[in-house]
């Protein structure tokens, strides 16, 4: 495990390198315009960029439902609205899981966090997100905005970024639910859908109970 934090924790760093070094000059401001005022925007990066703002949810239905580590889940998954991975990183780098320690998180929450319906109708709208993108949306220019635009290479890469790290969400939420990791961390590998595929399936296994 530590191992694992210490890589992370060199990624994490290699990544804000990257990011703010290394990235593409951005060589057409329009992508971005078009994307804040709404004016025409290509409709794969439209996609690509509404879905990041579903990932802060979905790790917050992983993390906040037994908020139960050393360091508290809550700001890493507010600030993930603003900064993606580069703000959960260092949540999955420095906590440590003490399931004895009090749920910060208050029964009325936990409560709406494990309503099945929850993750089923943000389901709907990642399925939406994605349906739109790839139907109207241009592979080619997709493409050429990631080779000349900072802002959709660096959001393309914290898109997949944030894949990965569901996998150890889905690990962290099921250790915390049942002592241990689950086979189902392997539906992390499937960007939003399978965390929310996982947490459809053990919330509706636990109402059951």
């Amino acid at each position: 495990m530590k191992e694992l934090k210490s890589i992370l924790l060199a990624f994490w760093l290699l990544f804000i390198c990257y990011a703010l070094f290394l990235t593409p000059v951005e060589g057409n401001l329009n992508y971005v315009a078009t994307l804040f005022s709404l004016d025409e925007p290509e409709p794969l990066i439209m996609a690509v960029f509404l879905l990041l703002g579903v990932w802060p949810v979905v790790f917050g239905l992983l993390l906040l439902e037994n908020d139960q580590s050393t360091i508290s889940a809550w700001p890493y998954v507010m600030f993930s609205f603003l900064f993606g991975a580069f703000a959960l990183l260092p949540y999955f780098i420095f906590h440590r899981d003490q399931r004895k320690r009090e749920n910060r998180t208050s029964n009325r929450t936990r409560e709406l966090i494990k309503n099945p319906f929850f993750p089923f109708s943000i389901l709907i709208f990642t399925m939406i997100f994605i349906i739109y993108g790839l139907v109207y949306g241009n592979v080619g220019v997709y493409q050429e905005a990631f080779v000349n635009s900072r802002f959709v290479h660096v959001m393309t890469l914290d898109f997949c970024v944030l894949t990965l790290l569901s996998v150890m969400g889905i690990n962290h939420h099921a250790y915390h639910r049942n002592g241990h990791g689950t086979r189902f961390s392997l539906l992390g590998f499937i960007p939003i859908i399978g965390a929310l595929v996982y947490l459809f399936i053990t919330h509706w296994q636990d109402s059951e109970r």
